[in-house]
């Protein structure tokens, strides 16, 4: 277990008091043993978790794999809260977390080509943990709107945080923030969170918050802990 794994977390209804008046608590970025193997936890557990940590909802994002609809329906059905299928696709820049798309495709690997049909079919990217993996090549931070709905600021592997140099990077680009807990491990879920300010009931509705900007990072790891 890693040192972050090992920090506190708050207890659920602490979580649940952070959460934005009539808005929800979603943590963006989790990848189950089924189609990301690298994982420690089925898709189930983790759904189970996130719902005792308090959150509203939670995304697989596996390994250029999507889960299936109905899965996602049934673990929503089953837990209490909204689970969304997406990808964390792997490209020359590093990850990249995708909502919108059917199916993973090889040509995705290459991230303009992957921008590209993304606004296509109406998907919505986010630039999963951009403070790590500093030796792939980078686009231009200028650039970065025109490829990006948000940029993940706050990833629950590192010590970022709420006001961090990424966070202050996606204001002055005018992007959106989201924070994941990038779990593999039922361990993992709870350390922080993405705040938006509406529900989100569906894909549709996460589409429609990272394009508008609605939302913020959550840390929700003890203070202390955090340093």
């Amino acid at each position: 277990m890693s040192e972050l794994d090992a920090h506190a977390r708050e207890p659920a209804a602490a979580v649940r008091a952070r959460r934005p008046a009539s808005g929800a608590l979603l943590d963006l970025h989790a990848h189950g043993w089924e189609r990301s193997l690298d994982s420690g936890a089925s898709a189930v557990a983790l759904a189970r978790a996130a719902a005792a940590a308090g959150l509203d909802g939670l995304c697989l994002t596996d390994h250029n794999a999507l889960c299936p609809a109905d899965e996602a329906a049934a673990l929503s059905a089953q837990h209490g809260i909204v689970v969304i299928p997406g990808m964390e696709v792997g490209t020359e820049v590093g990850h990249v977390l995708v909502f919108g798309l059917d199916r993973f495709r090889p040509e995705l690997v290459h991230l303009r080509q992957l921008r590209r049909i993304a606004l296509a079919e109406g998907a919505a990217m986010v630039w999963a943990h951009p403070m790590r993996e500093l030796h792939l090549p980078r686009p231009d931070w200028e650039e970065l709107p025109a490829l990006f709905e948000a940029l993940e600021v706050v990833n629950g592997d590192h010590n970022d945080r709420e006001d961090g140099y990424f966070a202050q990077l996606a204001r002055t680009l005018g992007l959106g923030a989201t924070a994941g807990s990038d779990a593999h491990s039922v361990q993992a879920i709870g350390r922080v969170a993405t705040a938006l300010e509406q529900p989100v009931r569906d894909l549709a509705g996460l589409i429609a918050a990272l394009r508008a900007h609605t939302h913020a990072p959550l840390d929700l790891r003890h203070a202390a802990a955090r340093g």
